[in-house]
């Protein structure tokens, strides 16, 4: 990919990625809560009916169901969620709107038809995916690596953002150690994570962190799709 477009869309996530934490932490000390991510923000929406919040002179509207604006002097954002965890993917258009809102130099760029021809090479290059009408950045060989998940266990202990449940070993938990060959090694520089700790009679053997984005789609599917949300619908039921 071009290298000014390559920091255009990347430096347009990371300012996304800024505004949820600046509209997180805003949040969390006007309500006096602990939101942390982004599936416990859409909660939170969901129940007080939200899509207006100002916070240190930025204005955040949300639209549509699964859009942001952004507004303050000098500044002006304007995204969608993306998959999973990801707090934004890149849609051309919007990036192109963003640079014009935002007087960017880079004019060429305004037309977000010009960008999307970026990210259709980007995808045909193997650079991007397309996914839910947005594209994403792939990982690098480089980047990946392979966990050493222990052999010998007989229980998973999956810990963090509030919950802790203890699962006995079983099929699914050794398909998803199969399935999770190529993870990103930035899972190790986030912060709201699971950790996963293998235990053999009664000792830790292994952990590591966890999160719907670092991790391969299909032990994604397993993990996040399959074991956390039963156990998340067997405690809404039990409570």
């Amino acid at each position: 990919m071009d290298n000014i477009v390559d920091k255009v869309f990347r430096n347009y996530i990371s300012d996304v990625e800024r505004a949820c934490s600046i509209l997180l932490n805003g949040i969390n000390d006007q309500e006096k809560l602990n939101i942390k991510t982004k599936y416990q923000l859409f909660e939170y929406l969901i129940k007080t009916r939200k899509d207006r919040f100002v916070i240190n002179g930025m204005t955040f509207q949300f639209h549509g169901g699964r859009g942001c604006f952004l507004f303050s002097e000098g500044l002006f954002l304007s995204w969608d969620f993306g998959y999973r965890s990801r707090w934004c993917g890149i849609d051309p258009y919007k990036v192109g709107m963003t640079l014009k809102e935002n007087n960017s130099p880079l004019s060429h760029f305004y037309d977000g038809t010009i960008l999307k021809s970026y990210c259709d090479q980007a995808v045909d290059n193997g650079e991007m995916i397309y996914k839910y009408n947005m594209y994403y950045f792939t990982v690098p060989d480089d980047e990946l690596f392979k966990p050493n998940f222990p052999k010998d266990y007989n229980t998973l202990i999956i810990e963090g953002l509030g919950e802790k449940w203890t699962i006995k070993r079983n099929s699914e938990t050794d398909r998803f150690i199969r399935k999770s060959n190529k993870v990103h090694n930035e899972i190790f520089n986030k912060n709201n994570v699971y950790i996963l700790h293998f235990f053999s009679d009664g000792k830790e053997v292994y952990s590591i962190p966890y999160d719907d984005v670092c991790y391969p789609e299909n032990a994604v599917r397993i993990l996040t799709d399959n074991i956390i949300s039963n156990l998340k619908k067997s405690k809404s039921v039990s409570d």
